[in-house]
């Protein structure tokens, strides 16, 4: 390899060709499932008739043991597997035919079709005509962006489109699953243990980037020295190990050799225990802005009411100010949206509104293409029009939010690349790197669209995703005469997005 992470012609033509196998491997491998599940939905068929294998009765609840243990054994697999392989059988025949038939055809992967088969599953437990309909509304809806995301990117927005078509709301299905809350443990090997907090989405989500966002200030604290290791999560580096990914060459007596996820998984267990921090990991400095914008996404936010100016020493209380940061979208037209995570009521939706920082109306046109950012509090206006077209990193696949990533110039300013939104894109920290730093070519075209062109020539587009979320939605049949749950107060066709804090 060629220093920078570039590639030799000779490489490339090698890399070509594995390119070019795995991508005519992969599209007879889905066919290959799409014939699986096809075979599976017809012994099911045979066995119990058309409509659903319920086990009505011993007989039938035998037949079904039998075949589940068959099908587990043929396949050398557990008979959770198989029942699981069963369940998406009968359900991509008898419910989402369109979808089973995009895999075999290689459009989708077997993962979109269980995304599309899990986040539908509102829309199949009936089989009156009306539900038929409406689940064939979401299928034809949601499998135009299963063709151009990935099955990770894809679920939010099925699950979105699944709530519009509900014949029962977001908010009745949220409050059955509130009744749901719990905390179970599942003791594991070598020591280890598993804990498992069903919480709301809002909850869940404010915990973990309260715990990542001080699990960031303890490893900035170390001075990033941790210890690099191939084919796991890279460690957190400093500014200047980020472009290089080698650690210093002379480490610091007190050097952290944790992972991220380890710093995670300690703060976590600290928190919960209300342990001290250790001393060495908590001399540092910390700004801390009592008016800091919550909306910004240009670096650490600081909590409410603290005293502005440097802190430091070995305070456990200072981990106090860390405040978690949520974003949540809340469309003129359609369900409110926790960014990261998909659909949420819109009772929890407004009672997030009702204590946030800070409001802004984005206004959009007919394609649903961000267009401009108004916001009730002064601030940098481009910044949050990017925010809110972005929504999370702009290389293909990742879900990394925007307000933990870099603002990127798609052409380089040093080159002449202007600092407008047609040349600024959120990425990442380690899509970054690889954009500055290895043969991947990144532009951008009309609409904020970022085409990545790979060291071999293919050519990747990654959509804004809040088009997604901000384009009026067609008139097909809804539930109870509705599109979907609204209670915005906001200006007919205007979305409205606001960040949180907690």
């Amino acid at each position: 390899m060629q220093s920078n992470g570039r590639f030799s012609k000779l490489q490339l033509v090698e890399i070509e060709n594995a390119i070019s196998s795995i991508e005519k491997q992969e599209t007879k491998k889905r066919r290959l499932e799409a014939e699986q599940l096809a075979a599976l939905a017809s012994a099911l068929q045979r066995v119990f008739g058309r409509g659903r294998p319920r086990p009505e009765s011993a007989d039938r609840e035998l037949a079904y043991r039998s075949l589940r243990l068959e099908v587990a054994t043929a396949l050398n697999d557990s008979e959770h597997n198989a029942e699981r392989l069963l369940s998406v059988a009968y359900l991509s025949r008898e419910c989402f035919a369109t979808s089973l038939e995009a895999l075999h055809a290689g459009h989708i992967s077997s993962g979109h079709l269980r995304v599309i088969i899990d986040e539908g599953s509102p829309l199949s437990a009936s089989e009156d005509t009306d539900e038929a309909e409406r689940r064939r509304c979401y299928e034809r809806e949601v499998i135009t962006f299963a063709r151009e995301e990935t099955p990770n990117r894809l679920r939010p927005i099925a699950r979105r489109i699944a709530a519009a078509y509900s014949q029962e709301t977001l908010a009745e299905r949220h409050e059955a699953a509130l009744k749901r809350r719990c905390i179970r443990i599942v003791a594991l090997d070598d020591g280890m243990a598993d804990l498992i907090a069903h919480l709301p989405a809002e909850d869940a989500y404010a915990i973990k980037d309260r715990v990542a966002a001080i699990a960031k200030r303890t490893i900035t604290v170390s001075g990033g020295a941790m210890v690099p290791s191939f084919g796991k999560q890279s460690p957190a580096p400093t500014t200047d190990v980020a472009a290089s990914g080698v650690a210093p060459a002379h480490e610091a007596p007190n050097v952290d050799r944790r992972s991220r996820d380890e710093v995670r998984a300690d703060v976590f267990r600290d928190l919960l225990l209300g342990r001290t921090f250790d001393p060495a990991l908590v001399d540092v400095d910390v700004d801390v802005d009592a008016d800091a914008d919550a909306g910004s996404g240009s670096g650490a936010e600081a909590g409410a009411g603290a005293d502005a100016g440097t802190k430091r020493g070995n305070n456990p209380h200072e981990w106090d100010q860390v405040r978690a940061h949520v974003q949540v979208v809340i469309p003129a037209h359609g369900v409110p949206e926790l960014v990261g995570y998909g659909p949420i009521d819109t009772a929890t939706a407004a009672g997030l509104a009702a204590g946030a920082r800070a409001w802004e109306r984005v206004s959009v046109d007919d394609a649903g293409r961000v267009i401009a950012v108004d916001r009730y509090r002064p601030s940098a206006e481009m910044t949050r029009l990017l925010i809110a077209r972005d929504l999370h990193c702009r290389a293909p696949g990742c879900r990394v939010p925007a307000i933990r990533c870099d603002v990127d110039h798609t052409v380089d300013a040093a080159l002449g690349g202007p600092t407008s939104t047609t040349n600024l894109a959120h990425l990442c920290r380690g899509h970054h790197t690889v954009k500055h730093h290895t043969d991947w070519e990144v532009t951008q075209e009309p609409g904020g669209v970022v085409k990545w062109t790979s060291p071999t020539g293919r050519e990747y587009r990654d959509k804004p995703p809040s088009r997604v979320r901000f384009r009026r939605t067609s008139d097909e049949p809804t539930a109870r005469g509705k599109r979907a749950e609204s209670g915005s107060t906001a200006t007919q066709g205007t979305p409205v997005s606001h960040h949180d804090e907690f």
